[in-house]
């Protein structure tokens, strides 16, 4: 795997916190971050194409707006980083 140093400013408490769960989970902070990164690419990913079911179906089937809203709540609900 390539990799490439990057350099980026957090606030201490969340570093803080990074670090605690890090060692907690004898992993290095890198680790720790590259982790939650394909976490949450993966639950964007996921969620854009829920969207794009729902707008799909909705035409389809003339859903209204409402129903539309919570279907798409229901969705962000069940999504990883929700849990």
């Amino acid at each position: 795997m390539q990799t490439q140093l990057i350099n980026f400013t957090i606030p201490k408490k969340l570093l803080g916190k990074i670090d605690i769960l890090a060692k907690s989970e004898f992993r290095s902070r890198s680790e720790l971050l590259r982790e939650a990164l394909r976490i949450y690419l993966a639950s964007e990913d996921i969620r854009k194409r829920s969207f794009e079911i729902v707008r799909i179906a909705g035409k389809r089937n003339n859903l209204s707006e409402e129903k539309a809203i919570k279907l798409v709540d229901k969705i962000r609900d069940n999504l990883p980083l929700n849990k």
